[in-house]
C-alpha cells in the first residue's frame, strides 16, 4: 500500500524519537534540536523556519532613568523658583506693614514681584509640577497678603 506524505513524516519522527534518550545528549554531542533535526527532511522544516527577535530591555531602563532623573531635577528648579518668588512676595509685604507710611508706588512694586510668582506658578501648573488647585492656592495667598496690606495702609478704594 502507498502511504501519504504525512504519514511518512510523522513516521520519521517517531523514528526519530525513539532513538533518543532524555537521560543524556547523545554520542555525537548534538542537542535535542539538532538530533531531532537531522532525522526530519529538508522539506518539512521550510515551514518551521522564521525570525525571532529579541529586545533587550536594559536600553529602554537605562533612558527611562536619565530622563526621570532629569525631569526630576527640571521639576525641583520649578518648585524652588516659585518658593523664592512667593517669599519675596511675603518679605516686601512685612516689610511694608512694618512701614509707618505706604504709599501706591511701594505697592507697584509689591504687585510686580507678585506678577512675577503668578508667572512662574502658571508656568508650573501648566508643566504638570503643581496641581491646578495648589497654583490656585499659592497665588491666592499672595494676593490676599497685598489685599490686607492696602486695608492696613488705607489705600484700599471701594
Amino acid at each position: 500500500p502507498e502511504t501519504s506524505p504525512h504519514r511518512t513524516h510523522t513516521m520519521a519522527l517517531a523514528n526519530a524519537f525513539s532513538s533518543l534518550s532524555l537521560a543524556a545528549p547523545s554520542a555525537a554531542g548534538l542537542g535535542f534540536k539538532k538530533s531531532v533535526a537531522a532525522f526530519v527532511s529538508p522539506v518539512a522544516r521550510v515551514g518551521v523556519s522564521r525570525v525571532t527577535f529579541v529586545v533587550d530591555a536594559k536600553q529602554n531602563k537605562v533612558a527611562r532613568t536619565l530622563q526621570s532623573r532629569t525631569e526630576r531635577l527640571r521639576n525641583k528648579m520649578r518648585k524652588s523658583e516659585i518658593t523664592t518668588r512667593m517669599k519675596k512676595v511675603f518679605l516686601k509685604a512685612q516689610a511694608l506693614k512694618g512701614m509707618d507710611v505706604c504709599t501706591d508706588s511701594d505697592i507697584g512694586e509689591l504687585e510686580l514681584l507678585i506678577s512675577q510668582a503668578t508667572k512662574a506658578v502658571d508656568k508650573a501648573v501648566g508643566k504638570g509640577v503643581l496641581h491646578g488647585n495648589t497654583g490656585a492656592r499659592r497665588k491666592s495667598r499672595m494676593s490676599k497678603y497685598k489685599q490686607e496690606l492696602r486695608r492696613d495702609k488705607g489705600l484700599l478704594v471701594a
